[in-house]
């Protein structure tokens, strides 16, 4: 009698999130080529999907783990998603005129993608969350004058 094939176990949402964290800040001290961190968040995608997936993300990711890990998750999610990394953008983009969590703020400001299409409209968007929130005035105009530079 032969048995019958064993299943593979997919980890709770949680669990695998938790994992895709750890690994992504391991990898980040190490020197950050971030390969199996991509592998993770393959994974993730697959167990999760990609709708709404941002605020999802945010919503199950304890306020504990560092803002810097969430933005390198993201950071490798732009990569990563169907429509490379525009929806989870535009989440981004909603957080800046939002300006109601600094959390929040500190994410969207280090994903490594300039927000708004407009070079103006992110001007004045990133001046008012720099003034809201003295913490990331500094990323803010660094990011202005990056932008400036590309124009």
């Amino acid at each position: 009698m032969t048995a019958a094939p064993v299943a593979p176990i997919t980890p709770p949402a949680e669990d695998l999130l938790t994992t895709t964290l750890n690994t992504i800040a391991a990898e980040r001290d190490a020197g950050g080529d971030f390969e199996r961190s991509f592998r993770c968040v393959d994974r993730m995608l697959e167990e999760l999907g990609e709708s709404n997936l941002a605020e999802r993300l945010f919503d199950m990711i304890p306020q504990s783990r560092p803002w810097q890990d969430v933005a390198d998750l993201f950071r490798i999610l732009i990569w990563s998603t169907n429509d490379s990394g525009l929806a989870l953008m535009r989440t981004m983009e909603q957080w800046l005129l939002a300006a109601g969590d600094l959390r929040q703020v500190q994410i969207a400001l280090h994903i490594d993608v300039c927000p708004f299409i407009d070079p103006a409209r992110m001007r004045g968007v990133l001046t008012e969350v720099a003034e809201l929130f003295p913490q990331v005035r500094d990323r803010c105009e660094q990011m202005i004058q990056s932008r400036e530079r590309q124009v």
